[in-house]
């Protein structure tokens, strides 16, 4: 097997590739949109327009624009590990700056001589600093302890608070209720500074049997445990008090000159709305702001004007006339409809009185019935009863486990297991949802109340501007110094702004006051919002009416990329444009573009790990589900079995038509089928929640027709099937199709609008792009004007799986091209055949036929068949985009020398009749004297960067003891992941024999959970004493591990951080790899030791310049020849993107370009050949020349 069999190319540069178009070639462009992918096809149209050939299918990935830790994304902007490293290197920047200024400060006033005290904190002999802080009040100091006691809490300064609205903040208001309650404490205990209180009371204690006292003082607080935390104004206090305490007993050095300078410096913090300082050089900080409004950006209509803060009056009012408008009332049936004028302005007047409108509190004012539902709430299913949710797979332990716990919810009151069993009622379920707020004009409304007095006195415009004012502020600047200052600046009089203190509003909109006051009017007449942008003269589609671009480049292109807010959709995008671009440059301008978006791509990482979870939750049941089948009679259940079997449980084994139960065996047999409710023809709705299981023949006599058209006249048959639907269907989408009355054109527009086109965010801003900016080339027939399609993603997956297309391969990267090829495909002439087949297929089917069979001459009816047996049999075919599609689907994406077998198989390669360019032939690049031509192997681009970023090292700093001359280093390792080794020995354990007691004990644990750590230590592991009794709790162990190379930091070792490039050299026929970190960039020469298989790195080989060849970073494609065959089948001669370097082993980890393959432990040395590669957008393969 040859992954790239044929694939080398070079750039196309003959002349009929320069003069497509002029030679009669169009095409249409699909594009599959991900957040690590973009999938591209240009398929061939003929004269008609009409797809014909699948001329290339290419796949562009790329690293998400998020965090990523040992491979898993894990939701943040990948800026956030550099700004949160940054940050921390700034606090301890500062902090170091604080305390050499307090050292200076002190040893000019005489206390201490900095060198020979900092050799006394080393050497451990200062006295404990608590005893001092406590004996300090009443006992004249040395100078040494007085100047420990002032470095100590210089250097534990405690929490200052700096918003009074934190205290709303979760982490802050923990933060600030345990400070409070140590300010209690000391208070109600009578202690006279904090260290007295912690040196004399026993919360801050730990019991010590070493020490000569029984106990330490540990005023160190845990993770997300603030119960040490001390008020900096606390500690302010007991300095005064020591200086005091000191003047008054004759230390002539504590001089109220000395204590003014010292809390000067100890109490100086920068304000965080003015973010960092000077630069090391003198110059402002690029990241230095007076407050966020800086940062809030662009108005979406008014580029010289910002963003409105949501906190204010205009805001609020804006955002709450367009809910309103947009707010539209659902009966059971799915009908529904606007809120009247009358309606709407009770709610206004309701909120200008109220901070927050419910849901539910809408129907109350408003005495709507309380079934109906609101367009703009999800009411999702039923909640299921915990009967109904407990899986019947449960041990009898964690039954019994369950039934104490019930039992101790009875006795405490609480709600129990068997009040969890009531089945929430229809009303109760409507309740609990719109229990949640519609509109909020809170921030309004508490402003009014801080400023009440005040805003009396004003006019309309001038209540208006002040409390967008105040609005603009708050959100602007979070520190009350910089609040203060600015509210003031208001005119507004202390008290005021003391109310004010406590508001915090967060966040801005996307138009700025001048662009909402200018709608204002228009909402207030019911308008939309897109109808108030237009009726105020606003361009909402902000239509570009320049010239149109043969590319999608210049800043205007740049500005729209820019302006996208998620970083994800961002990188997306911009990868696109690229390829995009590329293909253009290839082929020239496309007819068409069809574009398809992920459903992930408008998801937040926390909503996409949502979806993943029920995406595995979903397989699971499928397995289950599969097993339960099997036992049915079903050996071998196929997705369409799955399904059947989903809606029979989900209907409660009903045929919900006929009100019959379906027997558990027969609902797979022809005797059953799955109906679309709503027929497919007019909804294009191929959902599961369109779907229900039904007998045959109520499925055909129902035909192309809702099931209300179909039995709704029998009041005595409707009303049961009313109840049935009730009673056993949770979904309300799949209810509301189920009750449907009627089908207006309306609604049809509606729905084949909702389910053939995209409308997300994302895909808009791709679909605007394209249609406003890019020249398309015009269609050769009249009256076509559409030339850009935002597709859904519904319709691409019903025309993959009914072209049979489900089956392909879905774990490598290939099966992006396929996708793209079908949203290429789905195209207006497409959907009318799929239509008329659906509605040809439900007339032919429902219709009396007899048939005599071929073979047997045995007359059959329709009884005799299945609907997709008869479909196969003798029904209409399902509509292909052209007659040799799926065969060119496998020959392009999924044959790795689809050249080869074109040629092998004659037969094809009529059948398929490419046209003549497609066999001419190009020398390649990379082989000089073979030819190669445009029918080749897809080869996946890989995005590749080549940027020194990430961390210069780990966090943790290892023990160098034994590195120089073992290559050992000694570490700390959570006892969760504590190993057993080959012998059942701890594996790495440093030193058993200093604590043999405890290393036993730690072994016979492992053993007794096999190895696993977790489950060995999912509780408190106490250390054993001799006389049996448990010790202090142990929650890690030292070990001792490998390190070949790290950073030498603080007389110890830190792992390397991120590897930059691998420098490859070439001596005497045989390769050298240098691996190169980012803590190598900063130094003045980079290193040029060769990594070898275990050698120390001291022993490493130092490479010579003049045997350079080249460099190589993460995903650079690289050919790669041995003398034998490389493993899992491959050949001697591949291709793959470099994935890493193992320097312990000398050895390279590659990945095969589709991620179908990945190989590790491939020894440099052994090889014959190592070529590195450039690939373009298209995977287009170059050899980079040394």
């Amino acid at each position: 097997m040859s992954l790239v069999a044929g694939v080398i190319t070079k750039t196309r540069t003959s002349r009929k590739d320069e003069n497509f178009m002029e030679n009669g070639f169009t095409y249409r462009l699909g594009l599959d949109i991900g957040i690590a992918s973009v999938g591209a096809a240009v398929v061939q149209t003929n004269s008609f327009d009409k797809p014909c050939h699948l001329t290339e299918p290419n796949v562009r990935t790329f690293p998400a624009a998020e965090c990523r830790e040992n491979g898993k994304y894990y939701g943040k902007s990948a800026a956030v590990p550099r700004r949160e490293c940054r940050s921390t290197r700034r606090r301890i920047k500062r902090k170091q700056l604080r305390m050499n200024c307090i050292k200076q400060t002190l040893q000019k006033a005489g206390l201490i001589d900095i060198d020979e005290f900092m050799k006394r904190y080393s050497d451990g002999t200062l006295p404990n600093v608590y005893q001092l802080r406590y004996e300090g009040l009443d006992r004249l100091l040395t100078d040494d302890e007085f100047a420990q006691i002032l470095i100590h809490i210089a250097k534990h300064r405690g929490f200052l608070s700096t918003r009074r609205a934190d205290k709303k903040d979760k982490e802050s208001g923990a933060i600030l209720a345990a400070t409070s309650a140590n300010q209690k404490l000391m208070m109600e205990k009578g202690y006279r500074t904090v260290g007295e209180m912690m040196y004399l009371d026993e919360s801050f204690h730990t019991p010590c049997s070493s020490n000569e006292q029984g106990f330490i003082v540990t005023p160190r607080n845990k993770a997300k445990d603030y119960k040490h935390t001390i008020y900096r104004s606390m500690l302010v206090d007991e300095v005064h008090a020591l200086f005091d305490a000191q003047r008054k007993l004759g230390n002539t050095k504590a001089t109220e000159t000395l204590e003014s300078e010292y809390l000067e410096i100890m109490t100086r913090q920068r304000s965080y709305d003015l973010g960092p300082g000077l630069q090391a050089d003198g110059t402002k900080s690029p990241f230095a702001m007076d407050g966020y409004k800086s940062n809030a950006g662009e108005c979406t209509f008014y580029k010289n004007e910002t963003r409105a803060a949501k906190g204010t009056y205009t805001a609020e009012l804006s955002i709450t006339l367009q809910k309103i408008n947009n707010l539209k009332l659902v009966d059971r049936y799915g009908d529904g409809r606007f809120l009247t004028d009358e309606e709407k302005q009770k709610i206004l007047e309701y909120i200008s009185k109220h901070k927050t409108m419910k849901y539910k509190t809408v129907k109350t004012l408003l005495d709507i019935d309380p079934m109906m539902r609101f367009n703009l709430l999800n009411y999702g299913k039923k909640k299921k009863t915990k009967k109904e949710s407990e899986d019947k797979t449960k041990d009898d332990s964690t039954k019994k486990k369950s039934t104490k716990k019930s039992k101790t919810k009875a006795e405490t009151g609480e709600k129990t297991d068997k009040d969890s069993n009531k089945e929430e009622t229809e009303l109760e379920r409507i309740n609990r949802i719109e229990d949640t707020v519609f509109v909020s004009m809170e921030f309004t409304l508490s402003y009014t109340d801080c400023l009440k007095t005040r805003i009396k006195t004003l006019s309309e415009t001038e209540k208006r501007d002040l409390l967008d004012e105040v609005g603009e502020l708050l959100t602007s600047y979070k520190t009350d110094a910089a609040r203060i200052e600015k509210l003031s600046n208001l005119g507004l009089t202390p008290e005021e702004v003391d109310r004010l203190l406590d508001l915090n509003p967060k966040g801005y909109a996307r138009l700025s006051h001048k662009a909402m006051k200018e709608i204002e009017p228009y909402l207030k007449q019911g308008l939309t919002y897109d109808k108030a942008c237009a009726a105020a003269g606003l361009d909402f589609q902000v239509i570009y009416t320049g010239e149109k671009m043969k590319y999608l480049k210049g800043p205007e292109i740049n500005n729209i990329i820019n302006n996208i807010q998620s970083p994800v959709v961002r990188r997306s995008v911009a990868q696109t444009v690229r390829v995009i671009n590329a293909i253009i440059r290839k082929y020239g301008s496309p007819q068409a573009v069809n574009v398809e978006l992920s459903r992930e791509m408008s998801k937040s990482f926390l909503e996409r790990k949502k979806t993943e979870a029920a995406m595995e939750l979903r397989h699971k049941e499928n397995v289950k589900f599969c097993e339960e089948i099997k036992k049915l009679g079903v050996y071998s259940p196929n997705g369409e079995d799955i399904t059947r079997y989903r809606l029979w449980k989900d209907q409660n084994g009903i045929c919900l038509y006929s009100g019959e139960k379906i027997p558990e065996r027969a609902m797979f047999t022809r005797e059953y089928e799955i109906d679309h409710i709503i027929p497919y023809s007019i909804s294009l709705d191929d959902r599961y929640q369109n779907k229900v299981l039904v007998k045959a023949g109520e499925n055909q006599t129902k035909g192309n027709r809702l099931p209300y058209e179909y039995f709704g006249h029998d009041k005595t048959r409707w009303a049961a099937y009313e109840n049935r639907v009730e009673s056993f269907i949770r979904s309300d989408g799949k209810k509301a199709h189920l009750l449907k009355k009627n089908y207006t054109k309306e609604d049809q527009r509606e729905f084949t609008e909702r389910n053939l086109n995209d409308t997300r965010y994302a895909t808009t801003v791709v679909y605007n792009m394209i249609m406003q900016y890019l020249y398309l080339e015009p269609y050769n027939c009249d009256g076509k004007t559409k030339q850009v399609y935002a597709v859904n993603g519904a319709v691409t997956a019903y025309l993959r799986k009914r072209w049979g297309l489900n089956k392909k391969d879905r774990t490598n990267d290939r099966h992006h091209a396929m996708d793209a090829v079908v949203i290429a495909c789905c195209t207006d002439e497409m959907i009318a055949k799929v239509t008329k087949y659906m509605q040809d297929r439900e007339t032919a089917y429902s219709k009396n036929f007899r048939i005599a069979d071929e073979e047997t001459g045995e007359i059959l009816t329709r009884s005799n068949f299945t609907r997709e047996q008869y479909d196969e049999a003798y029904g209409v075919r399902f509509p292909v985009p052209w007659e040799t599609f799926r065969e060119e689907i496998d020959l392009r994406i999924f044959n790795d020398d689809p050249f080869g077998y074109l040629m092998k198989d004659r037969n094809l390669q009529i059948k398929i009749d490419y046209p003549d360019w497609m066999y001419e032939e190009e020398e390649s690049p990379v082989a000089k004297g073979k030819y190669i031509n445009y029918i080749r192997p897809m080869f996946v681009s890989v995005a590749c960067s080549h940027k020194a970023t990430g961390r210069a090292h780990e966090e943790t700093i290892r023990s160098a003891k034994y590195h120089d001359s073992d290559s050992l280093v000694i570490s700390k390792k959570a006892l969760k992941d504590l190993k057993l080794d080959k012998d059942n020995e701890i594996k790495d354990y440093y030193n058993k024999e200093c604590d043999p007691l405890l290393y036993e004990a730690l072994r016979n644990r492992l053993l007794e959970y096999n190895g696993d750590g977790k489950k060995a230590f999912a509780e408190e592991f106490h250390k054993p004493k001799a006389d049996g009794s448990d010790g202090p709790v142990v929650k890690s162990v030292k070990v001792i591990e490998k390190k070949t190379t790290g950073v030498q930091i603080n007389h110890g070792l830190a792992g390397n951080g991120n590897m930059v490039r691998v420098d490859l050299y070439q001596k005497e026929g045989k390769y050298y790899a240098v691996p190169i970190y980012i803590s190598d960039m900063v130094k003045k020469e980079i290193p040029r030791k060769a990594a070898t298989g275990g050698k120390q790195y001291k022993d490493w080989r130092v490479m010579n310049p003049d045997d350079f060849l080249f460099s190589v970073y993460p995903r650079d494609l690289l050919h790669l020849k041995k003398w034998k065959p490389f493993n899992d089948g491959l050949s001697n001669d591949i291709y793959m993107y470099f994935a890493g370097l193992d320097p312990a082993s000398a050895s390279f980890a590659v990945t095969a370009h589709d991620s179908s393959i990945s190989l590790r432990g491939i020894g440099i040395q052994n090889l014959e050949l190592i070529e590195k590669c450039q690939v373009d957008m298209l995977g287009e393969i170059h050899v980079c020349r040394q």
